[in-house]
């Protein structure tokens, strides 16, 4: 899987990670290289076009120039029922998300477009506010509690997973983190941890590393043993992953390091993990990431550093 813009990810890596583009799964049609706003706002009327190849082509050509135009989730979210109708494509799919999705040669369905024009819903300030007390990220939670890893459906999963991505890029909105912890996310988050891609992990591991990043979010991870255990549980699964691959992501181990150095700074999981320390983390194992990841080195010298400060006690 390769080749999903970079920007939704530039923040949390040094490492940039490449996931599916819109274009990997779209159906042959004209993208329009320098639409004007008129374009833009013809596109959106023609999302509700009973014919299939003008409703398409604009949602393909609205997908294209998503990070182009900073005023188009405004005018998505202010356009009339355009999103009781993107809402009705994500939940045409819940019928099928239990088995394998039948889509031209093996291509996502049409909603993967769809998540992909909320996922710039999600990120813009102006309506991002709409987006969270609409609770829409409600609809997204079966999309990434999939249980098969059939390409299409995983292609679902990541897409999902990414609208969260983006409510949580830098600046972190406080707003945005008190509601994945109010509704359970983390729990959506685990089944892409355990058995999706790695595109599909990272990007998890990515949500819980800015849930983390807020004093907020850290005190929610902490504050209850089986919760810490759970998060730890998953991180250790995933640095056993990492060490199975014969190639394995330096974006991912960057923000495994990341959460762990995060939790360290709690003093109830301070003792956790120094009775379960990480070890994989701790030994050789990753030599040849760290070597070329200064901020990996710098959170397992943070995470060992406060780990020392427990045993000192």
């Amino acid at each position: 899987m390769a080749n999903l813009p970079d920007s939704l990810y530039e923040d949390y890596s040094t490492s940039k990670l490449t996931l599916p583009s819109a274009s990997s799964f779209a159906p042959t049609t004209t993208v329009v290289p320098f639409p004007d706003m008129d374009t833009i706002i013809q596109w959106i009327n023609d999302l509700h076009n009973e014919i299939p190849f003008v409703s398409n082509s604009a949602l393909q050509n609205l997908v294209t120039h998503r990070n182009t135009y900073e005023i188009l989730p405004l005018l998505l979210w202010k356009s009339p029922c355009t999103m009781t109708m993107m809402l009705q494509e994500i939940v045409k799919i819940y019928p099928h998300i239990s088995a394998p999705v039948h889509s031209q040669e093996g291509k996502p369905p049409r909603a993967y477009n769809i998540l992909l024009l909320f996922q710039c819903i999600a990120h813009y300030p102006e309506t991002r506010g709409c987006f969270l007390k609409a609770e829409m990220p409600h609809y997204l939670f079966p999309l990434m509690d999939i249980d098969l890893t059939y390409k299409p459906l995983e292609c679902l999963r990541l897409g999902a997973l990414g609208v969260l991505a983006h409510m949580l890029k830098a600046p972190i909105d406080g707003a945005a983190v008190r509601f994945l912890m109010d509704n359970g996310a983390l729990r959506y988050c685990t089944k892409a941890i355990e058995i999706g891609s790695t595109e599909s992990k990272t990007v998890s591991v990515f949500i819980l590393n800015k849930i983390l990043s807020t004093n907020e979010g850290l005190q929610y991870c902490c504050v209850l043993a089986d919760r810490f255990f759970l998060i730890d549980g998953l991180l250790k699964k995933l640095l056993v992953y990492l060490s199975s691959m014969t190639n394995p992501s330096p974006s991912l181990f960057n923000l495994i390091a990341g959460c762990y150095a995060k939790l360290s700074q709690k003093p109830r999981a301070r003792e956790g993990l120094w009775r379960y320390p990480p070890v994989m983390l701790l030994n050789g194992t990753f030599a040849s990431l760290l070597a070329e990841d200064p901020d990996a080195v710098n959170y397992r010298k943070q995470l060992i550093r406060n780990m020392q400060s427990k045993a000192m006690k």
